[in-house]
């Protein structure tokens, strides 16, 4: 899975040097990186998508609130009142669009076919260990560049926050080293893929199925609350 992950080594200058060649001029809205060592669900990180004739950068809200919760609060108005949308949704299981009977649901569906996004990091998390003694490890490029997560977006108008545009990123099965640390890795994309991926028209599944442990690398990561 990746529930918390790093920004804190992310720079203006080295997402335009990557974005610059994707050949499409780069739109910002709403932005000012704001680097973060530990990113949680529910904050606004910084996404990048086809929009027309442009790539659109924009900070959304990691954790999808799917376009039919329009008119309905993200979280509940009033604790235990149990009116917020409910479902758990920063990751989406690449399974829903590879296995053969794959029937995703109304959440993830429409975001596959019509709204894919990547999303730049600096790393990403998983912890091991039993409870009380968890190690948290890091995981990075071995080149040291930024890495692109494979995302999909949505936007709806809720009463309390007007309109949100989220996202999620895809997992899949883990392979090779990565596997001794979580069953599950985020999809990871090279430059030459994000074409694929972020055009509606294309087929991505391809993309979703190669983990590619030889391009990271761990460290652990001292603290007294992992």
């Amino acid at each position: 899975m990746c529930g918390r992950f790093d920004t804190s080594h992310l720079m203006w200058a080295d997402i335009q040097r990557h974005l610059s060649g994707f050949g499409l001029p780069l739109r910002k809205t709403n932005l000012d990186i704001v680097t973060n060592d530990d990113v949680r669900p529910t904050t606004e990180q910084l996404t990048v998508r086809i929009e027309g004739d442009e790539l659109a950068a924009e900070r959304m809200r990691w954790g999808l609130v799917p376009f039919w919760l329009n008119g309905k609060p993200p979280t509940d108005t009033e604790k235990g009142k149990g009116d917020g949308f409910k479902l758990t949704t920063f990751n989406c299981k690449t399974e829903n669009f590879t296995e053969a009977d794959a029937r995703p649901s109304a959440t993830f569906k429409g975001p596959f076919e019509r709204r894919r996004c990547i999303i730049p990091a600096s790393g990403w998390f998983e912890w091991t260990g039993p409870e009380g003694k968890k190690t948290k490890h890091r995981f990075a490029r071995a080149d040291g560049e930024p890495l692109w997560f494979a995302g999909m977006w949505d936007r709806c108008v809720t009463p309390d926050a007007g309109e949100v545009t989220s996202f999620t990123i895809l997992t899949g099965p883990s392979a090779g080293w990565l596997a001794e640390f979580h069953r599950r890795a985020p999809v990871i994309l090279e430059e030459p893929e994000w074409p694929v991926w972020m055009d509606p028209a294309a087929d991505a599944r391809p993309l979703l199925k190669a983990v590619r442990p030889e391009r990271f690398e761990f460290s652990t990561v001292e603290t007294p609350n992992a």
